[in-house]
């Protein structure tokens, strides 16, 4: 994979910069990594929403949409029933997938 860096300018609101700076005080960094974290955090929070919608649609597993958010299946459990999402999975259900899963 490729790493190296590229260029990027952009025209931001001013409460998107307030929050570039809010950060790069906070963490006593520069604008260019307070950006990166905030970049960093909201993709996460994209790829999260969208493992939540997917397994509340019924499209994949829990453990696949932990997978897709980069958590655990504990840690998704958790989330989604912070949430009240409820499984349509009975336990039997989990536990044979735990079972193909160690094969």
């Amino acid at each position: 994979m490729n790493k190296q860096k590229k260029f990027l300018g952009a025209r931001i609101e001013p409460e998107i910069l307030n929050m570039v700076n809010e950060i790069s005080k906070e963490r006593n960094v520069d604008k260019t990594t307070a950006l990166k974290i905030l970049v960093t955090i909201g993709w996460k929070g994209i790829i999260l929403e969208k493992a939540i919608n997917l397994y509340r649609e019924g499209k994949i597993s829990v453990d696949k949409a932990a997978s897709i958010a980069g958590l655990t299946v504990s840690e998704m459990m958790d989330i989604l029933a912070s949430r009240n999402i409820k499984s349509e999975e009975t336990i039997e259900e989990y536990r044979e997938g735990l079972k193909l899963l160690e094969e």
